[in-house]
């Protein structure tokens, strides 16, 4: 059940073209600008700016808006009203691949947000999107 909101992408095939970041401060401020459209419940014009920078089929990203916004309602009722966002921390493999943490707040509980990056050449782009209630992995 606590895996009920797990919502994963994982790039196993890549069948578009992306556009990447130049910088880590650019993907920072991509993910906290995301994070304000998802606390706002905003996730289609949150996803929607991600197509750009993601190597994923764009129906496949339109299909993961339409599985957060099927699920929200579960969530808003069994966690509250939104309070805000909180970054907790970002973790990097070598100099590929970079991860950031995200708390997404509510009355009652919290889940969080994970935004993975990738970096094959020279810039970066989207490797993953996923949230989940279980917070267990922020406690290391």
């Amino acid at each position: 059940m606590k895996y009920l909101y797990m919502i994963v992408l994982a790039v196993l095939s890549v069948q578009a073209i992306a556009d990447d970041f130049d910088s880590l401060k650019e993907v920072r401020a991509f993910t906290d600008k995301t994070m304000d459209l998802f606390v706002q419940k905003r996730f289609s014009e949150g996803l929607s700016a991600a197509k750009a920078y993601w190597p994923l089929p764009k129906e496949e990203i339109d299909g993961l808006v339409d599985q957060i916004n099927q699920q929200w309602s579960i969530v808003d009722q069994r966690f509250g009203k939104t309070t805000g966002k909180e970054f907790v921390r970002s973790e990097k493999i070598g100099e590929s691949f970079i991860r950031y943490y995200y708390l997404h707040k509510f009355e009652n509980h919290a889940i969080y947000w994970r935004f993975g990056f990738y970096k094959p050449k020279n810039k970066w782009q989207i490797n993953s999107i996923v949230f989940l209630d279980d917070l267990e992995i922020l406690f290391k």
